[in-house]
């Protein structure tokens, strides 16, 4: 990977915009072009290498390509260095997600977008696109911010996400089958565009070729929120069933109002729980990860010294805590890695959940120091 040679750690927002009037006017609700974002941004990572990347086993990398007939093509990675000699100069474009996760150091890189809740962050997904080349008008289910790395892209957006829209049939995209652009802006290198979700928009490679980086903010689907939580609550219910109320003589097939009752009853004591206890259930939903246990063993460092060493958290690691507000300032708040609670000072609390590197408070107590050791044994921190 090329050095970097600045890493911004700010946004600079357009006049009459700063932080609050972002969140309180465009986040989640409209679009907004941030020119020169990140003056003289300079990729760390070039299309070759980003390439490479896309050769590796463990990443998820995914090739669009567009056929004779103006169908998109979706092809899921890693991929062999052959299947790029069978491209063309144009209509493909290359898309590696996670990459700050395999390449730590770009983790940096999200310094910038501190201000929204890092629990939120998906990844850092970049792209590589030749001349015209492009995935499609399409929409995404999340917020996104698209930083133009290298080269320039031509992003046209259809503004009206209130109105109905038609998808292709038949495609493994979302893409939109009649897109019609409301506003379209010309991007080069630090120039970045934010979409909440729903906004339909279309890029294409413009005069050279160009990467892009799309920062992601997933939600989780309602479904989803609503299936997790019922199965963490499950898994602490006694083995207990439901029990008839006083039986008067059935009629056969008949639901009795009595039944409804008792099981209307039995879900609702089954999901009030208290405050903390639904605390604890949500932390464990959006920090839960399969992967964190597949970081290689000599990437890891064990060392008792761990205040003294410069940390990150390993690839696909989660964390987020909560308690402070029903806390007193001394006292530990919950920490949550990959679904697991632990307890730690605030102050360390916010480090872990920082970017990297991990920058550790100064008056470390020992249970923090404990924990660190404990967070390193488990694979979760890794030291340089």
């Amino acid at each position: 990977m090329s050095n970097a040679l600045n890493i911004p750690t700010t946004i600079q927002w357009p006049d009459g915009i700063d932080e609050h009037v972002f969140l309180n006017e465009y986040w989640q609700k409209k679009p907004l072009l941030l020119r020169q974002a990140f003056p003289g941004f300079d990729t760390p990572l070039p299309a070759d290498e980003l390439a490479g990347l896309s050769l590796e086993e463990d990443t998820t990398p995914r090739l669009i390509t567009r056929n004779t007939d103006g169908h998109y093509e979706l092809e899921h990675g890693p991929f062999n260095e052959d299947r790029f000699s069978t491209l063309g100069a144009s209509d493909w474009s290359l898309l590696v997600t996670d990459v700050e996760k395999h390449i730590p150091e770009l983790s940096a890189y999200l310094t910038p977008f501190s201000f929204l809740p890092s629990w939120r962050i998906d990844d850092l997904m970049i792209s590589y696109a030749p001349v015209g080349a492009s995935v499609g008008a399409h929409i995404d289910e999340y917020d996104v911010f698209l930083l133009q790395a290298s080269g320039n892209r031509r992003w046209s957006i259809d503004s009206q996400s209130d109105q109905p829209r038609n998808f292709v049939e038949d495609s493994t995209l979302k893409l939109i089958e009649s897109f019609n652009a409301t506003d379209s802006w010309e991007l080069e290198p630090g120039d970045m565009l934010y979409l909440p979700p729903g906004v339909g928009h279309h890029g294409v490679a413009s005069a050279e070729p160009c990467t892009t980086w799309s920062i992601g903010f997933r939600a989780p689907a309602i479904s989803d929120v609503v299936i997790r939580l019922s199965e963490l609550i499950t898994e602490e219910l006694p083995p207990a069933r439901y029990t008839d109320g006083k039986l008067l003589s059935a009629v056969p097939g008949e639901i009795t109002q009595d039944a409804l009752d008792r099981f209307r009853q039995l879900w609702q004591d089954t999901i009030s729980v208290d405050d903390s206890q639904f605390a604890s259930l949500v932390a464990r939903m959006i920090t839960e990860t399969g992967v964190a246990e597949n970081i290689p063993e000599e990437e890891l460092t064990n060392n008792s010294s761990a205040p003294e060493l410069t940390l990150y958290k390993a690839p696909f690691t989660q964390m987020a805590w909560y308690g402070a507000s029903s806390k007193k300032p001394d006292e530990p708040v919950s920490l949550f890695v990959n679904g697991d609670l632990f307890y730690c000072s605030q102050a360390l609390a916010i480090a872990l959940c920082g970017n990297y590197p991990v920058t550790l408070p100064d008056d470390l107590n020992n249970a923090d120091s404990a924990l660190i050791s404990q967070l390193q044994e488990l694979g979760c921190l890794l030291s340089a």
